[in-house]
């Protein structure tokens, strides 16, 4: 898929694995998410697959360890 491509709002649910609407809306409310904002094209919303993409980088990079795994020595 080209990063330039646009998704719809069902298209990103189901790459975030099957979330909901609600799930989406409130990414989009709370800033503090720092969720990519959409385009409204015919009052319809589109997000770029790179801004996703990047998004999805920068969680990955901000979320703590695993707390269930053993401990090193």
């Amino acid at each position: 898929m080209d990063l330039e491509t646009l998704i719809s709002a069902k298209q990103v649910c189901e790459r975030f694995g099957g979330v909901s609407t609600m799930w989406l809306t409130r990414r989009l409310a709370n800033p503090a998410y720092n969720f990519p904002r959409p385009l409204y094209i015919a009052k319809r919303r589109f997000w770029r697959v790179a801004e996703l993409t990047a998004w999805e980088l920068q969680q990955a990079k901000s979320a703590p360890p695993p707390s269930n795994l053993p401990k090193r020595t």
